[in-house]
């Protein structure tokens, strides 16, 4: 392994755990209506949901993590937190945790706060975002080891109708548990970069549980790709989750994540992510599915 298998795993984490919310309905539906397609915060009343995930590299065991979601009528909090597994954990020891915490106006997601620290080996580097109100970013914290930078002025073509990662998959999610169809555009910024995440439907599968995987049933299978809007430079395209996904590209493959409705709550969730790298497939399958 080395450091690019690393990243790859790493992005995989951030993309197919983030976050989602209930939906009313328990399956999806065979014929998806797209003209109801809309990214309202859907959680009608209050549902706490812990979830365990583990990602595998080339078939070593490279992370486990862990997704607990808070969701109420009026407030959302979700916080995704992982770390380094095995062989892999002893070369390249990282660990994550990423928060974020905001409100529904009016059914529309507003994200108040929201946190991303990554430890990697000794050195950890860490960053805030604040949003106003109707949320608009105000200002954004980065520690990188003893420096620190703050930012409070960032241009439009950054920041304009953007959420942040956590809150921009979680509208993902909901939109695709809305119209049971995996579909739309979705605008992040991570605090240095505006992008776009991209979810077409690819059909459907029914997954069975394994030794890898704790989920049965019917699962909506989409391809997901991340497209480059503002503030990246010529190293951005070539690591993290641009290299991985120019991989899979070049194999005819795009990274393939499956959804599925957890029983009992309805919610809908990443059960299974997989991609196609030049170092070898990486697959992240959702261990043990909980709620409350």
């Amino acid at each position: 392994m080395n450091k690019r298998m690393k990243k790859a795993a790493l992005a995989l984490l951030v993309m197919a755990m983030a976050c989602t919310a209930p939906s009313a309905r328990a399956r999806f539906g065979k014929d998806p209506d797209l003209s109801a397609a809309g990214l309202r915060y859907a959680a009608q009343k209050k549902q706490a949901i812990h979830l365990r995930y583990s990602v595998y590299a080339s078939g070593f065991e490279a992370l486990h993590a862990t997704l607990t979601m808070n969701l109420g009528a009026k407030a959302y909090r979700v916080k995704v937190r992982a770390k380094t597994q095995g062989l892999i954990g002893a070369l390249f020891p990282w660990r994550g945790s990423y928060i974020t915490v905001g409100h529904a106006d009016h059914g529309r997601l507003v994200p108040a706060v929201y946190t991303a620290r990554s430890t990697w080996r000794k050195t950890e580097e860490t960053t805030q975002m604040k949003y106003a109100w109707n949320g608009r970013l105000l200002k954004s914290t980065t520690r990188d080891g003893k420096k620190i930078t703050v930012r409070h002025d960032f241009k439009p073509a950054l920041t304009r109708h953007a959420l942040d990662m956590l809150t921009g998959v979680l509208a993902m999610l909901q939109n695709a548990g809305k119209i049971h169809a995996c579909a739309g555009i979705f605008p992040v910024f991570d605090g240095k970069r505006r992008f776009d995440i991209v979810l077409k439907d690819d059909g459907r599968e029914m997954l069975e549980p394994s030794r890898y995987s704790g989920y049965k049933g019917m699962a909506l299978r989409c391809t997901l790709t991340v497209r480059p809007v503002a503030g990246f430079s010529k190293e951005d395209q070539k690591r993290g989750w641009l290299a991985v996904q120019s991989h899979t590209e070049a194999r005819h493959m795009l990274p393939t994540l499956w959804l599925g409705r957890l029983k009992g709550s309805g919610a809908v969730v990443p059960v299974k992510m997989e991609i196609a790298s030049a170092f070898g497939a990486v697959v992240a399958h959702l261990s043990k599915p909980g709620a409350d």
